[in-house]
């Protein structure tokens, strides 16, 4: 019975690291910049209360303008950001 009951702890052990490579994204990229601009205001917010420093919060908000800007370009429309080749 112990063997019985290590056996299945490894098998499904097994396979729940083989569904954990798995990644889920949204194919809607409007839904995707909206996401992007929801963490832009909780970075905003998080900063504005001192949660964190100031070069964190432009290096996280770089990376999402640039995020944004390159599905922006995806869909072929004009920013109201900066965006740069």
């Amino acid at each position: 019975m112990k063997n019985h009951i290590v056996y299945l702890i490894v098998i499904s052990t097994t396979f729940s690291c083989l569904s954990t490579n798995k990644v889920y994204y949204s194919k809607n990229i409007n839904k995707t910049i909206h996401n992007l601009e929801q963490i832009e205001n909780w970075l905003r917010q998080d900063y504005a209360n001192g949660d964190i420093p100031e070069h964190i919060a432009q290096n996280y908000m770089l990376i999402l303008r640039y995020s944004k800007c390159s599905l922006y370009k995806k869909l072929g429309e004009k920013t109201k950001e900066e965006c740069f080749d």
